[in-house]
């Protein structure tokens, strides 16, 4: 884990292939960003609660180290016809696997038409754009899953002089224990919760049981063999 300089950078513009809309009167539609607990952030627009759901829970999918939205691809479709298709997220992995992430309601991705649409898309975009192709729907977001994200998102900004103590304090903590302890043990207290936070968002501690974090989760050190 790196500690970067507390000056804060203007995120990167947005990598879309197709311009979002900034507002709408039908539609969730907005921006957010990532990264900036690694440097930079990066702009990530969305266009439903849905897809900002589970953006946010591919972002701090362990492995994920990128994601970009709305990215091109023509494919063939029923009529024999090229079509075009804007994949909803793109995430590429630290051991380089791409996934195409077509984001719809579960009501909408059972139908037919839509399943058909996707197999296309699936045959299209290997080798090239994606290695895999996976639909995300509500049950995504099921587990625990969206509930941590939120917690790494909101903790994302690294703070230098935490992050260092309760880094070194990670060195002579093995654990398990509460949060709260190890934070005793850091000499940090509760000031500390966002800067342990980013230590299991990046695997040097772990919490095993999923869901909602809380000064009285159970964690321990992450110990490579």
């Amino acid at each position: 884990m790196t500690y970067h300089s507390p000056i804060w950078l203007p995120p990167k513009p947005s990598r879309a292939e197709r311009k979002i809309p900034k507002k709408s009167s039908h539609h969730f539609v907005g921006e957010l960003t990532f990264g900036e607990e690694i440097g930079q952030g990066q702009v990530l627009t969305f266009e439903s609660f849905l897809e900002h759901n589970v953006a946010l829970v591919a972002i701090y999918t362990p492995g994920v180290i990128d994601i970009r939205e709305q990215v091109r691809v023509q494919f063939v479709n029923a009529n024999g016809r090229v079509g075009t298709h804007y994949i909803d997220f793109l995430t590429t992995e630290q051991g380089g696997r791409r996934t195409a992430i077509l984001v719809k309601p579960l009501f909408r991705a059972v139908k037919p038409n839509f399943r058909d649409m996707a197999a296309r898309v699936r045959a299209a975009i290997a080798p090239d754009i994606a290695d895999r192709l996976v639909i995300a729907t509500e049950r995504t977001l099921w587990g625990g899953k969206l509930e941590r994200a939120e917690q790494y998102h909101v903790s994302r900004f690294a703070q230098p002089a935490l992050d260092r103590r309760v880094r070194d304090a990670v060195e002579n903590f093995a654990g398990p224990s509460t949060i709260h302890d190890f934070l005793s043990f850091a000499e940090v207290g509760p000031d500390g919760f966002h800067a342990t936070l980013r230590l299991i968002r990046f695997g040097i501690l772990t919490a095993p049981i999923p869901g909602v974090l809380t000064m009285h989760s159970m964690i321990h050190r992450e110990v490579t063999p």
